[in-house]
């Protein structure tokens, strides 16, 4: 995307032609910002040629224009500083930055208006659906994280993972266990796990040598079982047998 078509496309923003969605407007500016250091690279480079010549090296035209960092937000404070005429040597360099400024100007001022036009909520696909709707049919809630999820064969499937390392790593305690509409074995299962937890740092935190970071966690994971073990163990009370959502009347 050049210059050009992002002016039209924040065009069709503020016009209202075109809603500006977050995972758009993150795209733009990190195009933008892009565009915008190629083309004081460029300017930067003309100056460069001035003061790698005998005579310039100690000269200070042009310093702020060099040094100084653009980005949208920041151009029109960077180009306020643009003086209107330089010495001789320097007059390719101060052409150089002030087409940055002009060809820029336009669009940045564009950009900061639009910004206020964001739309934060999920873009929808531009591509055909290919799968069929997700319903509550064959659903049930985590009892670790009450979140809906599918089941296979009555247990609770996985969820709760990452693959941000390219394969799938780690997973909601409740995985595997029957949802909580229908039995509190997961509840009772995560209670379990946080006893043995606590004891586990207990006996750590007693008769192992800890730095004093490694206490602080320690003790940190003390706290945190605690409070988990009285979270379960208050829903294990008023546990109660209910309908799938699938059950459920609407």
């Amino acid at each position: 995307m050049n210059i050009q078509q992002i002016e039209t496309f924040l065009d069709q923003v503020l016009a209202g032609d075109r809603i500006l969605y977050n995972v758009d407007f993150v795209e733009l500016k990190s195009r933008l910002n892009s565009l915008l250091e190629k083309a004081h690279d460029a300017a930067q480079a003309e100056y460069l040629k001035v003061i790698h010549t005998p005579g310039h090296e100690r000269s200070a035209e042009l310093q702020d224009q060099y040094y100084g960092t653009i980005y949208p937000h920041t151009l029109a404070g960077w180009t306020k500083k643009l003086p209107k005429t330089a010495s001789p040597a320097f007059l390719n360099a101060l052409g150089a930055f002030w087409d940055v400024s002009v060809q820029f100007t336009p669009a940045c001022e564009k950009f900061l208006k639009a910004k206020l036009l964001v739309v934060k909520t999920r873009k929808p696909s531009e591509r055909p659906r290919t799968t069929p709707e997700r319903t509550l049919d064959n659903t049930g809630a985590c009892a670790c994280c009450s979140q809906n999820v599918k089941l296979d064969r009555g247990l609770i499937v996985a969820h709760g993972y990452t693959i941000r390392w390219g394969f799938q790593s780690g997973s909601c305690f409740g995985v595997g266990y029957l949802p909580i509409e229908v039995s509190d074995e997961g509840l009772r299962g995560a209670l379990q796990a946080y006893e043995r937890q606590l004891a586990t740092a207990r006996l750590a935190l007693e008769y192992s040598p800890c730095t004093r970071r490694e206490r602080a966690d320690l003790e940190g994971r003390i706290s945190g079982s605690k409070s988990a073990i009285a979270h379960y163990a208050a829903a294990i009370k008023v546990w109660a047998l209910k309908a799938l959502p699938s059950e459920r009347k609407i």
